[in-house]
């Protein structure tokens, strides 16, 4: 148990004590004030006030007057219906000094999830497709929830499913066939190359749909592992394959298995063979569908009147797949919000079928530009490297005009660090319920709700510790007597439940919005608190304080993928 849970369970028992006979409030009620003038925690009095059928602010006012100091209380206030509790920062802050001291890295994890196996699936993008800025969220928000997971005890799978074999294939395949046959394409042109026939499939179809015959055809042929077109299929595959794995290395995603499409086209084949004969399976004119509309979940489409499969009947292939290699007591699927209805019509699916593990749709809204949404099928997308390296050169001319005495290779670190955070931060920050319109110079930004001005805060505190040089940190609170000294300590006991509620609901931006209202407190004891201009067991303190600032912002950061420097 953390300091700030021990924290609570002396308040609760307090507040028992203080309260009429058999009153148990439980740790769900007690909330944090608006203000942190007001107090650290906060307990509503409505529910007790309204057994008891009395005016709640008369009931707080009486709760507050039996609770004295003692513990972790400091004091206990009325504030209107809520009784509000300052945490002694003497006895509260040398508690959680203590238990960071003793934990190290392992502060703020926990091992709620000790022996249980969840499967993460997330960078299902397509083969013979850009990665672009709209698949960046999948990769980040996919990440993170790998990171939080393990970091509250899971053992953790992730893994990614490559869509190599969708009409999307079966469209460049023809393209390239029908207008580029025998083109010579240089290694460093291959992946634009597979964008622009893309691109260029999609407008002649549109010109002449008669056309989509051909690529129907051409679809079939890849499935069955027949034709012409498999020679060129596999070759432009392999592209496709180095291209995102180069990608998910450089932006340091932690894949343990990739699974492909092309590889469960036959078990999804037997697959939907048994469930004909179960029927789970039913013929409806000429295709092959699983009625869920008793479920409200409408018509699963498996495979289409011309013979092709669809990625709801591969995706029942995939799961079974997956059980078999890794027996996940709960799979997650990072899939936008746009397929909610499709992994819902699959989870259905699947539990008819009498696939018993826990299926979870960890979704997120789709990321636009300022001047409206993206199609790769037109072309209209920023391609990953474009805005990766836009946003490197734009971090360099920052990071350049403000060391202009640095090394060439000093000054690339910090661009590398500084693009990337911008990248992942502006990814992550934004609730996944929440659209994201990209702005590449608000994400670059050393001020404000920012990777890079996280990052500065980071860098900023090691240079306070470097400059200190041999002074010794004191583990004590005894002269932490200004108001922010207090904030930051409750601040940093508190980190624990933020990883713990993070994980637990999988929203990264809980993580990020704590880690940036750190930074803003740490801001504001550095502009009123002197810190290197103190001696003795005062400087000591300080020092101390200052660098377990500096851990907990290392381990979010970590957590959320960023990489700090030590310099900006």
């Amino acid at each position: 148990m953390y300091t700030i849970q021990k924290a609570k369970t002396e308040i609760l028992q307090a507040i028992k004590q203080a309260a009429p006979p058999g009153f148990v409030p439980s740790i769900e009620d007690l909330e944090t004030p608006p203000d942190q003038k007001m107090g650290d925690l906060a307990f509503p009095c409505f529910h007790l006030a309204k057994s008891l059928k009395r005016n709640p602010a008369e009931i707080a006012t009486e709760l507050a007057a039996k609770i004295g100091p003692k513990g972790f209380i400091a004091e206990a206030k009325a504030v209107g219906p809520y009784v509000n509790v300052v945490l002694n920062t003497k006895a509260f802050g040398e508690a959680t000094y203590a238990e960071m001291k003793e934990l190290g890295d392992e502060y703020g994890t926990s091992d709620v999830g000790a022996d249980k196996r969840l499967m993460v699936e997330f960078a299902n993008l397509n083969s013979h497709k850009d990665v672009h800025i709209g698949h960046l969220r999948n990769l980040f928000v996919g990440q993170a929830a790998v990171n939080l997971l393990k970091a509250t005890g899971y053992d953790v799978v992730p893994v990614a499913y490559i869509n190599d074999l969708g009409l999307h294939v079966a469209k460049s395949v023809w393209g390239m066939k029908t207008y580029h046959q025998d083109e010579e394409v240089k290694p460093e042109n291959r992946i634009a190359f597979l964008r622009d026939v893309y691109v260029e499939a999609n407008a002649k179809l549109e010109e002449q749909p008669a056309l989509s015959a051909q690529v129907t055809e051409a679809f079939r042929h890849l499935e069955d592992g027949r034709g012409d077109e498999l020679a060129l299929w596999k070759e432009t595959r392999d592209w496709s394959i180095e291209f995102l794995k180069e990608v998910y290395d450089e932006l340091g995603l932690t894949i343990d298995h990739w699974y492909f499409e092309s590889d469960v086209i036959g078990k999804t084949r037997k697959i939907i063979e048994d469930l004909i004969k179960r029927g789970i399976v039913k013929e409806s004119e000429g295709a092959w569908i699983v009625d869920l509309q008793d479920e409200d979940l409408g018509v699963n489409l498996l495979i289409k009147t011309d013979g092709t499969m669809l990625y709801n009947a591969k995706d029942l292939g995939l799961a079974m797949k997956k059980e078999e290699d890794y027996h996940p007591t709960r799979s997650i699927y990072v899939v936008d919000e746009r397929q909610s209805h499709a992994l819902r019509q699959l989870f259905a699916t699947l539990k008819r079928m009498g696939f018993e593990r826990e299926l979870q749709h960890l979704s997120y809204e789709f990321v636009t530009l300022e001047g409206g949404a993206m199609a790769a099928r037109k072309g209209n997308v920023i391609r990953y490297e474009d805005l990766r390296d836009e946003l490197l050169q734009e971090a360099r001319r920052e990071t350049e005009s403000r060391h202009g005495d640095w090394t060439k290779k000093k000054i690339e670190k910090v661009t590398r660090a500084v693009a990337f955070a911008a990248m992942r931060f502006s990814m992550l920050k934004q609730d996944t319920g929440k659209k994201i319109i990209f702005n590449l110079k608000d994400a670059v930004s050393f001020e404000g709700f920012t990777g890079p001005y996280l990052l500065y805060t980071y860098a900023r505190i090691r240079s306070l510790l470097k400059k200190a040089g041999r002074k010794k940190s004191k583990h004590t609170t005894a002269t932490l007597t200004h108001p922010v000294e207090h904030h930051l300590i409750i601040a940093l006991a508190n980190y624990p439940e933020v990883v713990f509620d993070t994980a637990q609901k999988l929203e990264p931006a809980m993580l990020c919005q704590y880690l940036f209202d750190l930074a803003k407190t740490f801001a504001e004891f550095y502009a009123n608190v002197p810190v290197l201009t103190r001696e003795g067991i005062e400087l000591s303190e300080r020092l101390a304080l200052v660098k377990a600032v500096g851990e907990v912002l290392a381990h979010g950061l970590d957590l959320l993928g960023i990489e700090t420097v030590d310099e900006m």
